[in-house]
């Protein structure tokens, strides 16, 4: 029974990450929010640690087989009703279902696989397979999320439960291991049990966030972010092999140093790019790999503590999404509005007529508003709409650039917030004080992997603030009291136009104290844009007409047009109320 107990394990552990690259279809399918849909991991860690909790205090009550068996029916049966969810709700209570099935059969699952393969194998064998499973689960759900639909997910681990229930009915393993009576919890096992809360609750931060980043944000397929994300259980499997042989209390101060170093790598990505996502997710599996087997021994004292490291594991995952789903809910609604007016920085200075401007403008406008709340929207669709030229094309891959770089800036405030989270997880090193067997046999490699793991995060983050990321995504607004006299040079009637409507813009931006970018956006009707100034439509009027009238004082002056022009042009907005001028410029 090794092999199928093995795969259940890392199957159930699997769950509390596999549905992370599903989130922004789920997203998208019930139009819920970021803490929304952050609910469909926590509800099920929730879920996890609780009835984890509950299986500890009732452990002496409970034989392994029967709570084996409960927990997998239990687990197939939420994992079908989550595949046939028809609302969030739905889903979230179908979790909670789940993962009480899977506290169960873990628990069970470890006893089962200590009386078949021994008491220490059988806990390695049992950690291992948990960490690698959360490891792999987001590559997996991104795959058959591409392939098949969210739903898949849960449907598929149906069969996979079942077959497992079969075999333990068909032929019962042994039970218990007599031979091996608990060990009373002592402080070491405390610290490394908490090690696991901190350590989990700062990986989340690298699956929940990375998975939103690369799908939500970079626009990646669920199979590119899984690809991208595989980059994580990699890190893992390797390092925790090649620093095996080292001292366990160094092993958990390079893996937390480790994983710190990899989650500020994600926060302070210079570029839309594969490569440094992939590095930096690297960095945090392999720093949490060391620490999780590292913690393995320490906090599994004996067969019955499995309970106890199930529910530390999970409850991380609860602390992390708990801390960094508003935050970074909170951060995206605020560059939402940044990069709105990054894209209106950037269709102000394109050189384009009027009216094919005014009209990609709507377009891009419309697109933004109709996408996913957070998201980056597919901007080439208004190209489509409007105008094919390479001009429009341009400009609108600019936008969208500046879009995402404004965005990515804004996950930040989430990936540094987990990054303090794991770096809590040095204070477990406590619990593993000591040498470990084989230690003189086996000096050279663990050192230079751990020495490896330590030098790589600053190498990482020197090499990302070369390539500029303290300035990428951050955009300055155009000063409009800073503008030049000619502010859209050119000849031609369309030029001309251009040139009194931006200096009217400037002008009035200028007198009532705003960016240019916000005060048109907010003449267009956009909420959110006047936070720090008093819109007085009477006094915005005044400014609006004042920024005409020196506007075309300064198109006299250079003789751009006849003098009797400019006066009947003057005299017929000074008869024209603001908002017929609006609609004729295609502000309104």
């Amino acid at each position: 029974m090794k092999v199928p107990l093995t795969g259940i394990v890392a199957l159930a552990f699997a769950d509390a990450s596999i549905v992370a690259l599903a989130l922004p279809a789920i997203y998208a399918r019930f139009d819920t929010t970021i803490v929304g849909v952050s609910w469909v991991l926590t509800g099920y860690a929730i879920a996890v640690t609780v009835a984890a909790l509950a299986v500890l205090a009732g452990r002496r009550w409970l034989r392994p087989v029967p709570l084996t068996m409960t927990g997998l029916g239990l687990f197939a049966a939420g994992s079908t009703w989550c595949g046939l969810s028809g609302s969030l709700a739905e889903l979230l209570v179908s979790r909670v279902a789940q993962g009480i099935g899977a506290a169960a059969l873990l628990a069970g699952a470890l006893e089962l696989l200590c009386a078949e393969l021994g008491g220490e194998r059988g806990r390695a064998l049992w950690s291992g397979a948990a960490t690698a499973g959360l490891a792999v689960g987001p590559a997996l759900g991104g795959v058959l999320t591409q392939a098949f639909d969210w739903r898949v997910i849960f449907l598929a681990q149906v069969p996979v439960a079942l077959v497992v229930l079969a075999l333990l009915a068909v032929r019962r393993p042994r039970a218990a291991v007599e031979a091996e009576p608990d060990k009373p919890v002592d402080r070491r096992a405390i610290w490394a049990t908490t090690g696991y809360v901190t350590l989990f609750a700062g990986l989340v931060g690298a699956l929940f966030l990375g998975v939103l980043l690369l799908v939500e944000i970079w626009r990646y397929s669920p199979v590119v972010a899984a690809l991208v994300v595989m980059a994580l259980p990699a890190g893992t499997v390797l390092a925790g092999r090649l620093t095996a042989g080292a001292g366990p209390a160094l092993r958990v101060v390079a893996g937390t140093v480790g994983l710190s170093a990899g989650l500020l790598g994600l926060a302070f990505l210079p570029a839309v790019s594969a490569a440094w996502a992939a590095v930096a997710l690297f960095l945090c599996g392999a720093g949490s790999g060391v620490v999780a087997r590292a913690l393995s021994s320490a906090a599994l004292p004996s067969v019955r503590a499995g309970g106890a490291v199930v529910a530390a594991k999970h409850a991380g995952l609860v602390l992390g999404l708990v801390v960094i789903a508003p935050l970074l809910a909170g951060s995206l609604t605020d560059s939402s509005r940044d990069a709105v007016v990054t894209g209106t920085g950037v269709l102000l200075d394109a050189r384009m007529p009027v009216d094919d401007k005014l009209r990609l403008a709507l377009s891009v406008r419309d697109t933004f508003n109709s996408a996913s709340r957070g998201s980056v929207p597919d901007l080439a669709a208004a190209v489509g709409q409007t105008d094919r030229s390479a001009a429009a094309t341009a400009v609108v891959e600019e936008v969208e650039r500046r879009l995402t770089a404004v965005l990515t800036r804004a996950f930040r405030p989430a990936f540094a917030a987990a990054a303090g989270l794991a770096i809590l997880t040095v204070l477990a090193a406590f619990a593993v004080r000591g040498r470990p067997r084989g230690y003189a046999r086996a000096r050279a490699t663990p050192f230079a992997a751990i020495a490896a793991l330590v030098l790589l995060g600053p190498v990482v983050l020197g090499a990302e603030a070369a390539a500029g990321a303290r300035d990428y995504g951050r955009f300055a607004e155009t000063d409009p009291c800073a503008a030049p006299a000619d502010p859209y040079p050119g000849d031609g009637v369309d030029a001309l136009v251009q040139r009194v409507a931006y200096g009217a813009l400037h002008g009035a931006a200028c007198d009532l104290g705003m960016s240019r970018e916000r005060f048109l956006l907010a003449l267009t009707g956009q909420p959110g844009f006047v936070d720090d100034v008093e819109w007085d439509p009477v006094k915005v009027e005044k400014a609006v007409r004042a920024g005409i009238d020196r506007a075309l004082d300064d198109v006299e002056e250079r003789g751009d047009a006849p003098a009797l022009t400019i006066t009947l042009v003057r005299e017929a907005v000074r008869r024209m109320p603001l908002e017929e001028i609006l609609k004729l410029v295609g502000l309104r």
